[in-house]
């Protein structure tokens, strides 16, 4: 396979129906508090009854997020809660909750849907087992670069993708960034596909990174992120994948010190929303929050690529082994992926083409 057919994924810019309706629980008024507004100094009825100040929306909602506090997202939520808080005082109050305090990546996808929760910041790879399309983004190397993701998610195709999420009862406000994926494991060090034969890796619940550890001869176990280093620890499993900044973060070092930098699969981060909680925001609030979230994002993305840039000789410096396999002969290998998902082609296509 050509590094061609590795491609860039990104951002989005919103362009959601602007509805506004109630949303019990998640959005309250001031209006029982709400102050009188003084009278203007151009009025001529000074008898004039005084007008009320207008209602003043509180968002009280839930973030959830599998990442723990040390990762690079977690500092990107909170910027996103200082934006708001900058441009709307007072008005959103959102409480983050990492380590899969509510559940693994895909209850969370599912509590979003059932509206039980605001927002969340799931693999794009969970995602797509609710919204198909997004299934194309775990084919393996089909990004070479963050620059050709930019050129894809940040342009009308990443727009049209980010739309497709409606017929999934959720919206889904912005393609944020997970990374480069690559394999950790605590056997032996990776310098060929013939290196990863046997090993049990730990894989996200989608059957698109089974079938390519499948390819490659290893045995993917399907386990969420929270129970991933007990099990290395305990055995269960030889090995994770995930990307370089994460691999710190998570201390994955711990229990995996043979890191190759495979690049195997690029995973977006999906930011989505309940339908319920996106429809009680006026339009007026709908866009203060997308603004903030888009330069959240932009945050975001710089955040980790510079903690990947980092990650390597940390890395090395925690006593792990770093390999550099050649990543055409993994490219070539697992080649058939591709064929075994038609469904794909054609997108795959519109893809390359955006990524040039």
């Amino acid at each position: 396979m050509k590094k061609t057919t590795m491609l860039a994924a990104l951002t989005v810019t919103s362009a959601l129906g602007l509805a506004a309706c109630s949303f019990g629980g998640t959005a309250r008024t001031a209006a029982e508090s709400a102050t009188k507004a003084p009278q203007s100094a151009q009025a001529k009825d000074t008898s004039a009854a005084v007008q009320s100040a207008p209602e003043k929306a509180v968002y009280n909602w839930k973030l959830g997020s599998v990442d723990s506090t040390t990762n690079p997202n977690y500092k990107a939520f909170q910027h996103f809660n200082e934006l708001l808080n900058q441009k709307a005082p007072g008005k959103w109050n959102i409480t983050i909750y990492p380590d899969s305090q509510l559940g693994d990546g895909g209850q969370q996808v599912e509590s979003i849907q059932m509206g039980t929760l605001e927002l969340a910041a799931p693999n794009c790879s969970l995602v797509a087992n609710y919204v198909p399309d997004y299934g194309v983004f775990d084919m393996p190397y089909l990004f070479a670069n963050e620059e050709e993701v930019d050129k894809v998610l940040d342009g009308p195709l990443g727009q049209e993708l980010a739309a497709k999420a409606d017929s999934a009862n959720m919206k889904m406000l912005g393609w944020w960034e997970v990374g480069f994926r690559c394999l950790a494991n605590n056997k032996c060090a990776v310098n060929s596909p013939d290196d990863v034969k046997g090993l049990r890796i730990r894989v996200m619940s989608n059957e698109y990174h089974q079938a390519l550890w499948n390819q490659l001869g290893a045995d993917p176990v399907p386990m969420s992120l929270s129970d991933a280093y007990v099990a290395n620890q305990n055995g269960t499993i030889d090995g994770q994948e995930n990307p370089l900044h994460s691999l710190v973060a998570n201390s994955t070092f711990e229990v995996c010190h043979y890191i190759a930098v495979t690049n195997h699969v690029y995973s977006p981060m999906c930011i989505i929303m309940s339908n319920q909680a996106w429809d009680s925001m006026p339009p007026e609030d709908q866009q203060i929050f997308m603004d903030c979230l888009k330069e959240a994002e932009t945050y975001q993305k710089e955040l980790v690529r510079v903690q990947k840039e980092k990650a390597e000789q940390e890395l090395k410096d925690k006593g792990c082994e770093i390999t550099h396999p050649d990543i055409e002969q993994f490219a070539e290998k697992v080649k058939p992926v591709y064929d075994k998902y038609p469904q794909f082609s054609g997108l795959i296509n519109r893809i390359l083409e955006a990524a040039e």
